[in-house]
Formats: structure tokens, C-alpha cells, sequence
């Protein structure tokens, strides 16, 4: 097929219609897999190095071990984007406990099998809900708690996120942001939470992810001088913020303009959601933390 994406597989770049995933894989079968998404703008990649951070902390504490080094990852994520001619990307990398040969149920002995492709950078959001901001709901499903599956492995079982989101959307919101079992605000399904209230930048750090776009966001806005806590935070938090956001890697910031049926009152986006985001761009695009594909 021409113009086919190039992906890499196992050690190989191949064109799509080559790169197949056994159905016996245990990633297939059990959703027993990691992943990471890096995002490359106008040529550079961002945060690589604590991408990839996070990546082998991920695969370790899952045990799963791709005999890759790091400068093996670089190399994959760098040749992926080349290949597929992209400036501007989303690359993303899976990998899944693997396969076992037949008869073995030890899933010690699979051997992983590793994904990685490209696509063209996409926001999260369209251009006018970066524009106006977006509905969001609060789901009735409750996180993960840490002694289940800590939220800090960026896993592929994503089964409980995707009905939250499926919920959401059915119920005419945007997206969705659940609660611990102790009601404490935790993230969405692909992004981070951040709320603003008397200037104070504040954001939940219990049940969530640690994202790299989060970690960013705190550092910029302590080069804006904006104060940042981090802790637990409810839902009456977010109803009372003057204003509100989610980040990502694909977008960066995301404002909000309703939570549960409640308008913020400081409207979306918001100054300090405003201030943040065009010194995130503009730092980007001026190379900060940038490798180049």
C-alpha cells in the first residue's frame, strides 16, 4: 500500500500492513502492556529525556524487560518520526508483556514485543474548545487506587477509562474527571487536572500520574512567579476555582468553562490558563527541552 505509516516492530521498521500482533499476545489477550506518548514540534522533540524517564521506571516496575538501553529508546523514538517524514507528531510507543510459547502459563517467560509509531500532532482539544473551553463532568466510576495498580504505571488496560469517557460524551460533556474512593479529584482520562483560585495554581498529587506536561506546567508557572500547591483537592475545589484546566502532551493546556453543571466563574480560558499555555508554546517553539528528530 503507498504512503503506508512506518512502525517500528521488534527491532524492524515496517510498513503497517506488516506490523501484526499476535492474538495470543498478552497484551492482546490481557491488556498486560505499557506505553508512552512524546510529542515532537516543528522538528523537536519535547522532554525526551524525562519521557524515557518514565518509560523505564514503568517497564520496571512492571518487569518487563525489552533488552533495550536508553539510548536504544532515543534512537526509536527519533528514527520513527524520521521515517514517517514528520515534523509535527505524536509518537507513541507500546509494549506489551508479549508472547508464550505454547503450554507456558508463567508469563515471566513471554517475550515482549515492542511497538512504536508515528502521527501527525493532533490537540486533544478542537480549536473552539481550546477556544471557549470544554464541558466537563465528574464520573460516578471512582480511580484506581494506588494498592490495586498504582496510577503512576502508564498502562494499556485502559477498559475503565474509556467507558468513563464514553459516559461523559453520552451525557453531552467533554470529558471526564473521577474522584477517588475518599472523593478527591484525580485526572481525566488522558490528561492532568490544574485549578486557579486567588492566583494560587493548584493541582491534585494523590491517585495520578505524574505528567510530564503536569511537571511542566508547575515550572512555568513558577517562572511566572503564580504560586503552586499540590494536594488532595474535591470537587467543590473545582466548582469554586475562578478557573480551570486540563493539560496533556497533545495540546498542552485545555481550558474549562463548566464542571457538573457549574459555570466557572472566571471564564475559560482564564488568565493565568492563558498565560501559561502562551509560554508554553513559546518556549517550545524556541527549542526549550528539545531534541531534534
Amino acid at each position: 500500500m503507498a504512503n503506508e505509516p512506518i512502525l517500528y516492530c521488534d527491532g524492524a521498521y515496517l510498513p503497517e500492513s506488516q506490523a501484526r500482533l499476535s492474538a495470543f499476545d498478552l497484551g492482546v489477550q490481557f491488556g498486560d502492556g505499557v506505553y508512552e506518548v512524546v510529542s515532537a514540534w516543528k522538528g523537536l522533540i519535547f522532554r525526551l529525556d524525562d519521557h524515557l524517564d518514565r518509560l523505564m521506571d514503568t517497564l520496571h516496575a512492571a518487569r518487563i524487560d525489552t533488552g533495550l538501553s536508553r539510548e536504544d529508546w532515543r534512537n526509536v523514538v527519533r528514527e520513527t518520526a524520521k521515517r514517517n517524514g514528520l515534523t509535527d507528531a505524536s509518537i507513541k510507543i507500546i509494549v506489551t508483556r508479549g508472547l508464550l510459547a505454547s503450554g507456558n502459563p508463567d508469563p515471566r517467560a513471554a517475550k515482549p514485543s515492542v511497538r512504536a509509531f508515528a502521527t501527525p500532532y493532533a490537540h486533544l482539544g478542537t480549536a473552539e474548545q481550546r477556544a471557549k473551553g470544554i464541558r466537563l463532568q465528574i464520573g460516578h466510576q471512582r480511580g484506581m487506587a494506588p494498592d490495586t495498580l498504582d496510577p503512576r504505571y502508564k498502562h494499556t488496560s485502559r477498559l475503565q477509562y474509556q467507558l468513563a469517557k464514553i459516559e461523559s460524551l453520552d451525557s453531552g460533556y467533554d470529558d471526564v474527571v473521577w474522584l477517588s474512593a475518599q472523593g478527591f479529584l484525580e485526572e481525566a482520562p488522558r490528561s492532568n487536572l490544574f485549578l486557579a483560585k486567588n492566583g494560587v495554581l493548584r493541582t491534585p498529587s494523590l491517585g495520578v500520574l505524574h505528567g510530564i506536561t503536569r511537571m511542566t506546567f508547575c515550572e512555568l508557572a513558577a517562572e511566572l512567579g503564580i504560586p503552586v500547591e499540590t494536594g488532595a483537592l474535591t470537587a467543590f475545589d473545582l466548582f469554586a476555582a475562578d478557573e480551570a484546566f486540563t493539560c496533556s502532551t497533545s495540546g498542552a493546556a485545555l481550558p474549562i468553562r463548566e464542571a457538573a453543571g457549574r459555570m466557572l466563574r472566571g471564564g475559560a480560558p482564564g488568565p493565568i490558563t492563558d498565560k501559561l499555555n502562551a509560554l508554553y508554546w513559546k518556549k517550545r517553539e524556541a527549542g526549550w527541552h528539545g531534541t531534534p528528530i
